[in-house]
Parts: C-alpha cells; sequence; structure tokens
C-alpha cells in the first residue's frame, strides 16, 4: 500500500502510518530496545523492524502479527534493515559492523 509509512521509535515500538491523512493507524509492540530500521517489503504486505535489542522482526502490515522474529549470534544491536529485490531475503546491518543476509 503505497499510502502507508512506516516508523520505528525510541519507544521500542512500530508504527504504520496513513499518509493521506496523517493518522497513525498501528502501533506495533515490536521490541525491549529502541528500534532503529523498518522498511517494507515489495508489495507493502509486511515490515521489518531491526532494534538495538538485536532482534529483526517481519510483521503482517494487515494484522500486525509478527510472523518471524530473527536472532543473529551475538545478538549485535541492527542499525538497517532491507528486503532484497526479490523480497525472498532481509539483509541487516549490525554495530558490530556485520552484514547479514
Amino acid at each position: 500500500n503505497s499510502n502507508l509509512l512506516a516508523t520505528g521509535s525510541f519507544d521500542e515500538t512500530v508504527k504504520l502510518w496513513d499518509i493521506r491523512n496523517g493518522e497513525c493507524i498501528a502501533t506495533l509492540p515490536a521490541h525491549s530496545d529502541p528500534v532503529s530500521a523498518v522498511a517494507f517489503n515489495r508489495d507493502g504486505t509486511c515490515v521489518v523492524s531491526g532494534s538495538h535489542d538485536g532482534l529483526i522482526r517481519i510483521w503482517d502490515v494487515t494484522t500486525g502479527e509478527c510472523l518471524k522474529t530473527i536472532v543473529a549470534a551475538g545478538n549485535p544491536p541492527v542499525s538497517h534493515v532491507t528486503y532484497s529485490p526479490n523480497g525472498k531475503f532481509v539483509l541487516a546491518g549490525t554495530l558490530d559492523s556485520t552484514l547479514r543476509l
């Protein structure tokens, strides 16, 4: 949905916003530390979030359900997340100077 914006916050949540009216349409209780990165998949049906808690979570945009939690070895804080062009993989950058696919 091109009318949605996802934000991550120091309040440990991911928020989904309707950009047409500026309304927050969902607040996802995402993490136990600040959320440092969010990204939509290509068709806008899922959003991935990364946090200083070292977790990467994939969310269903329609239901707000956490579909998957990914934990990297050592649990380093996550600084960046994005989907691969085909949507099958998530690339994460972590504060230990590592990229994980």
